[in-house]
């Protein structure tokens, strides 16, 4: 929670934060406890920095070097003399969202994103040092992959290829407005399912496939604002489509406009100039920022996976 100008960090303590004892014997012994708790802070991007360390029996701690306009996400940690837990704490949730502070400024825009990716390792050799021996397997892999899976692939992205027989690593995307083509999980699932039947060597061209592995993974993100080349603020990019507020942002905006808060398809989003409605003064502010290019839209479509 802000507090103006330093971060209160609050959490529900572990359930191991006491000490019972458990008869061992002709003895008592103490069983359970932690610690303490370590306080995490990460600026999203950079590894976390550990900030605070406090004694078992805390709820609370109070963050006073947090840096005004910047987006934390902060943790807590329970630890005992050997290991240090994780939360379990769903992407996305109410106690997820609790967690991302920017001090001193508008809450931050948070989006929950799920990645699906998957390594597969094939029994084959690649000289990796090979950029150009790299590239071809590639092509043909991502041909192949796409072929086999029925979708464009574009939308198959490989993010590494490694030694240890051939292990690649890959993204297949999500594509909106294509209804005719499989989802991501589906194609993945899909994947899953073929290469588990062994009646057919799919992959033969390139060789055995000795495993495969599901990666998928759910983040919670902060998307940052979208700025111009001087890094001013620009508002109406509501689609995020292309690099500028365009003319499928105007439909966007045009298909809200006259919506108040008293309407179940109100979208505070169009409503530019906070008044509860979207109306002539969001129009002008919206009309004031049509066609800026926004400098850091490639940046923020990589963190929406777009």
């Amino acid at each position: 929670m802000s507090t103006g100008d330093e971060v209160l960090v609050t959490w529900t303590q572990s359930v191991d934060d006491a000490i019972s004892f458990t008869p061992f014997g002709d003895a008592i012994v103490p069983r359970g406890g932690v610690n303490g708790y370590r306080v995490y802070r990460t600026v999203q991007g950079e590894s976390a920095e550990l900030i605070g360390i406090v004694s078992p029996g805390s709820f609370d701690y109070i963050d006073d070097a947090a840096t005004a306009g910047i987006t934390y996400i902060y943790s807590v940690k329970p630890f005992d003399a050997d290991n240090e837990t994780d939360p379990a704490i769903e992407p996305g949730s109410a106690d997820d969202l609790a967690r991302i502070i920017s001090l001193g400024g508008q809450p931050p825009d948070v989006v929950v994103v799920t990645r699906v990716q998957s390594q597969m390792t094939f029994d084959a050799v690649i000289d990796v040092e090979d950029e150009a021996a790299v590239e071809v397997f590639v092509t043909d892999f991502i041909t192949l992959l796409a072929n086999l899976l029925g979708i464009d692939p574009a939308r198959i992205s490989v993010t590494s290829v490694t030694a240890g027989s051939i292990v690649v690593d890959f993204e297949i995307l999500d594509v909106e407005g294509a209804d005719d083509e499989h989802t991501a999980a589906e194609a993945l699932e899909n994947l899953l399912v073929l290469v588990e039947d062994d009646t057919a060597d799919e992959f033969a061209t390139i060789g055995p496939v000795l495993q495969i592995e599901d990666n998928t993974s759910t983040d919670t993100v902060v998307i940052p604002q979208p700025v111009d080349a001087e890094g001013n603020v620009i508002l109406g990019w509501f689609t995020r489509g292309g690099t500028q507020v365009g003319l499928d942002d105007f439909f966007a905006f045009a298909e809200n406009f006259g919506r108040t808060d008293a309407s179940p398809e109100f979208d505070s989003t169009f409503d530019i100039v906070p008044s509860g409605a979207v109306d002539i003064d969001d129009f002008f502010a919206f009309a004031e920022n049509f066609g800026k290019i926004v400098a850091n839209a490639s940046e923020i479509k990589d963190l929406l996976n777009q």
